[in-house]
């Protein structure tokens, strides 16, 4: 499968993104947190995150038909005045596209330039603890510079 990847605005992806966003929240969330009902990618965030210049999708499709996405949260790095850092918000591709192993990697490797070419300084990846992604960050040169614990209040 040969996939291609842009920048998308969400505003465009929104529809054709929520069943891949519920696959996602079914394979790799769904440990961690349980089920629930509104899926990541569909919540309004992502469109105020958009409104304001926040938000960078790059998408990868066959052709017309999109088979995964990641989605960063752009911002000024407070620790680091003038520079401007992207948060990994989402990576999910479909399970025909991961028939490709390198597939992950192509997508984030096209990301991080797209980024880049915006200004963009640095990234901060995550994983959840039930499908870590170590490997495939540090094959893109990332190092682990903080290990994050979370409690559900």
């Amino acid at each position: 499968m040969e996939l291609f990847f842009a920048v998308e605005p969400y505003s465009r992806i929104r529809a054709e993104a929520a069943p891949l966003a519920a696959a996602h929240w079914q394979e790799t969330e769904k440990a961690l947190y349980g089920p629930q009902t509104a899926v990541p990618m569909t919540h309004a965030l992502y469109d105020a995150l958009e409104q304001g210049g926040a938000l960078h999708i790059v998408t990868a499709r066959t052709g017309a038909a999109l088979h995964g996405y990641a989605a960063y949260c752009l911002s000024e790095n407070l620790n680091m005045p003038g520079r401007s850092t992207a948060s990994a918000l989402a990576l999910y591709l479909s399970r025909e596209a991961r028939t490709d192993a390198f597939a992950a990697l192509r997508l984030l490797r096209w990301a991080e330039n797209s980024l880049r070419q915006r200004g963009i300084a640095g990234i901060g990846y995550a994983s959840p603890a039930s499908r870590p992604c170590d490997a495939l960050y540090r094959r893109l040169g990332a190092k682990i510079t903080e290990t994050v614990w979370y409690k559900e209040l």
